[in-house]
């Protein structure tokens, strides 16, 4: 953890990303137990175990589940509005089935739609960018703009998700 880093954001960069990579099965387990309250006890988990020190508001925080083609599965988490840079807008979490295989190991995937600043016009820009398993923070791609949809349907276009336009959220 960033304990420069603002409670927001180490909770899209880090705590988020670790918990699905590592145990994508548990992760939706609790999220479809325990829904929100799961994602907010690893929100305030972040300053009171870990030692963050910049506080972020957790309202608007709030998530959905979309099952994709192929029983690949997704969720989709919406944050509270970004107010740093690097900070998310939403996450893509997306869970690819076990193969049949001798180590049956399942496959991760999470996306960024991250705060990249704003023009001398006010226009935000934004990025789409992938955390990796190895904890990277690789970017894709411009992100179009603020809204879900559009960040959604570019997710499922990296995917190469064939439907992507079926699957409005």
């Amino acid at each position: 953890m960033l304990k420069n880093k603002s409670q927001h954001f180490n909770f899209t960069h880090e705590a988020i990303p670790v918990l699905f990579h590592n145990n994508s099965d548990n992760f939706f387990k609790y999220l479809e137990k325990d829904g929100v309250k799961f994602l907010e006890f690893y929100w305030k988990h972040l300053t009171t175990n870990l030692g963050v020190e910049i506080l972020s508001s957790n309202k608007g925080l709030d998530y959905k589940i979309v099952d994709l083609e192929k029983n690949i599965r997704s969720v989709i988490i919406t944050l509270p509005p970004p107010t740093t840079v690097g900070e998310t807008f939403f996450l893509v979490l997306v869970k690819y089935p076990k193969k049949v295989s001798l180590l049956k190991v399942g496959f991760t995937r999470v996306f960024s739609l991250e705060n990249e600043g704003v023009t001398k016009d006010g226009q935000v820009l934004t990025g789409i960018y992938e955390l990796t398993p190895r904890a990277r923070n690789v970017r894709i791609k411009d992100g179009a703009n603020t809204e879900l949809q559009p960040f959604f349907q570019a997710v499922l276009a990296i995917l190469k998700i064939k439907n992507g336009v079926n699957y409005e959220i």
